[in-house]
């Protein structure tokens, strides 16, 4: 009798399983957390700049590479407002975007610096020109500061709302 139950609640098991398993092939996978995403390419690009300081930096500009994914790049300015990475928009390194209003007209450096400096990280939101678009969308910036050899980086990443 024993033996029989313990069968019987085996194959009640294994039929159950079988039946989670076909349910759960056939739900399509949750769309990805773009916040998560995001904050995790930052906090990875930070602990990166500061295991290797400014050595990094070439590392993370490379267009298309692992810092770079669709439409989400790490972009890396100096206390100057000097972009020294954007992987997504090589042009802009080495300018020094201090003074640069968004479409917005917001000063979207200065005003990313004010956030670090006040939280040390954030969330900041403006308008942008999406890449390979020309138009400009609301974007959604994750930013944090970190500090390497008495110098302070402002570290980030965005995705576009629409």
């Amino acid at each position: 009798m024993m033996r029989k139950f313990c069968f019987s609640y085996v194959i009640a098991v294994v039929a159950l399983l079988s039946l989670m398993a076909s349910v759960s092939s056939a739900v399509p996978p949750a769309a990805a957390d773009p916040e998560k995403q995001v904050r995790e390419l930052v906090n990875a690009a930070a602990r990166l700049i500061g295991s290797k300081g400014e050595a990094a930096i070439a590392e993370l500009n490379v267009k298309n590479g692992p810092w770079h994914k669709g439409e989400t790049a790490i972009f890396v300015s100096s206390e100057t407002g000097v972009e020294l990475v954007n992987a997504a928009q090589p042009e802009m390194v080495g300018k020094n975007l201090w003074n640069f209003k968004g479409p917005d007209g917001k000063q979207v450096i200065q005003e990313q610096w004010k956030l670090v400096r006040a939280k040390g990280e954030g969330w900041y939101d403006c308008l942008w020109v999406k890449p390979g678009t020309g138009k400009t969308a609301p974007c959604r910036s994750f930013v944090r500061g970190i500090k390497v050899k008495d110098k302070h980086y402002l570290v980030g990443a965005a995705y576009y709302l629409q």
